[in-house]
């Protein structure tokens, strides 16, 4: 590509850059290369590749990307020196070095401002403001709030235990105190009461002497309680958090609100990414004189810092991408982006028909009809909860664009469907930790499996599974092993959790009911194994 590229103007094209699931970076990196026919370059969570300045919003069209960048500036071997101020002078002085015209000419032709932007200032300033300190890296430490050592989920049940009692020791010291001042003021009554038949006479020839003492005694109360009062407001007003600056600087309507983000990766930096994008930012503020906003913000500055690179970027999205076509959240929704890759997976024909046993919220069978709609979608769930999911984000998309979509009430171990009559089958499997449990797992994969190869068509049939529960479906997968065969896993990082996407190739054996019985059976002998527990585990440890 780089003959092309000399042969014209430099701004013509430009360079972007797209965060991906990790484990999907080269289905990403095959769909961008059949949509703009250009080489791409992909790394661990990221594509990048160049692409038309005419081209940039097409970007926003591939399915499997989360966030999207345009690439403004790259510094190699930057040479970062072990003082903090001179880290800041030096992020500073990067300003006057970034192509600030190629990403606000890309940034353009997806986002508007109602007044122009130039992309250079009409008076250059020469200093870009002094370099100052990250608050938060040198503040002081707190021995309290000191990294302590990660426990174990044994270790941190006995503190929690260790915990509930001493809580459960304090109330009961507390009960006995207050069991004591409630006998004490009992005890003082009873004899209160004896003493004042005895003292009858005394106490008459002393009243106008306590009266006065009285008198003085509250007057005496009254000053200290005015001085407490004081003391307390004065305490008050020490503690209380400094009110916040007003703004020094008036907004201007005719130019952008702009905010800086850094990503930094590597070590040996003597600065953390606040700093950094603190700087920055002061930086781009004295350069252009934009307006200054954290959350109402026209234009997205990205500051990306890996060990010794560094680069320049201007945000494409407002928000991720994995939010398109849904609306209604359950409490395991699939994001579009993991729903568009695992269809890639497929390699999906056009005719074809894609069934979703186990829809959830609809991810799958939404990202099919609107990206392969010359394919047939069916979906389905026994929760109705998730149907009424569906059907909110059926009308959420169809209110955009036509759709044609619906969804059954059915049970993925019975469907309701035609031996052979399906393509693909593709869900979100329960992974047993917010939604069902591992144990039924034990049931629900095999039977779910079985089901799928009698629907699916012999020898052209497929299936693309997702789950994390990694031990119970390579154990569905051997007792099914007569239908299905794995061609390909995908390792994917969702949240933390390492889950898995199983493509499967369905076997040129046909589905016997009497050989699926058998095979059923084993698997829920498998299970009831499971379920007694500990005699099971023990003997296979040994």
């Amino acid at each position: 590509m780089s003959a092309p590229i000399e042969n014209m103007q430099e701004n013509e094209f430009c360079e972007i850059e797209a965060t991906v699931a990790s484990g999907f970076e080269n289905v990403v990196k095959e769909d961008a290369e059949e949509k703009f026919n250009v080489p791409v370059d992909a790394k661990r969570g990221r594509i990048a590749f160049k692409v038309p300045m005419k081209d940039v919003k097409k970007v926003l069209d591939l399915g499997g990307i989360d966030n999207c960048f345009v690439v403004m500036s790259r510094f190699s071997n930057v040479n970062f020196p072990e003082d903090e101020l001179e880290c800041m002078a030096l992020l500073r002085k990067i300003v006057y070095n970034v192509n600030w015209k190629n990403g606000l000419d890309a940034w353009s032709k997806i986002f508007s401002f109602h007044h122009p932007i130039a992309s250079c200032p009409e008076t250059v300033p020469v200093d870009l403001g002094a370099p100052t300190l990250s608050s938060r890296f040198h503040q002081p430490k707190n021995p309290s709030e000191e990294k302590k050592p990660k426990l174990s989920k044994s270790e941190r049940r006995k503190l929690r235990k260790q915990q509930a009692r001493e809580k459960f020791a304090a109330q009961n010291v507390q009960k006995a105190k207050e069991g004591e001042k409630m006998e004490k003021a009992e005890d003082l009554e009873t004899v209160s009461t004896t003493e004042t038949g005895q003292h009858d006479d005394e106490n008459s020839n002393e009243n106008t002497n306590n009266s006065q003492n009285v008198s003085e005694k509250a007057v005496s109360d009254s000053t200290c309680t005015v001085e407490k009062s004081a003391q307390k407001e004065t305490l008050e007003k020490e503690q209380a958090p400094a009110p916040k600056k007003p703004k020094t600087t008036d907004q201007d309507p005719t130019k952008p609100a702009f905010r800086v983000t850094c990503n930094r990766n590597g070590q040996g930096h003597p600065f953390d990414s606040m700093g950094a994008a603190s700087n920055f930012g002061g930086a781009v503020y004295n350069y252009f004189h934009w307006n200054v906003s954290m959350k109402q913000f026209d234009i997205e500055v990205i500051l990306n810092i890996e060990g010794n690179e560094v680069s320049v970027c201007l945000a494409l999205t407002r928000e991720s991408l994995h939010r398109r076509y849904i609306t209604a959240f359950g409490p395991t929704a699939l994001r579009a982006t993991h729903a568009y890759n695992m269809l890639r997976l497929c390699k999906l024909q056009p005719g074809e028909i894609i069934c979703d046993p186990m829809c959830g919220g609809g991810s799958i069978p939404l990202q099919s009809a609107v990206s392969w709609n010359k394919c047939v979608s069916i979906c389905g769930d026994i929760i109705n909860n998730a149907l009424k999911r569906t059907k909110e984000n059926i009308n959420y998309v169809a209110q955009s664009q036509p759709i044609s979509l619906d969804v059954v009430r059915w049970d993925v171990t019975n469907l309701p469907l035609r031996t052979e009559s399906m393509d693909v089958c593709i869900t979100d499997l329960p992974f047993g930790i917010r939604v069902g449990s591992k144990m039924n797992n034990w049931k629900l994969y095999p039977g779910a499996l079985m089901e799928m190869a009698r629907v699916t068509r012999v020898e052209k049939g497929r299936a693309c599974l997702l789950t994390q529960d990694k031990k119970c479906i390579n154990k569905a997968l051997s007792v099914t092993a007569k239908y299905w065969k794995c061609r390909n896993m995908v390792g994917l990082n969702m949240g933390g959790l390492a889950a898995c996407v199983y493509v499967l190739h369905r076997t040129v054996e046909k589905y016997n009911a009497e050989d699926a019985a058998q095979m059923l059976s084993t698997a829920l002998e498998h299970a009831k194994q499971k379920e007694g527990g500990s005699p099971t585990k023990t003997d296979t440890n040994q």
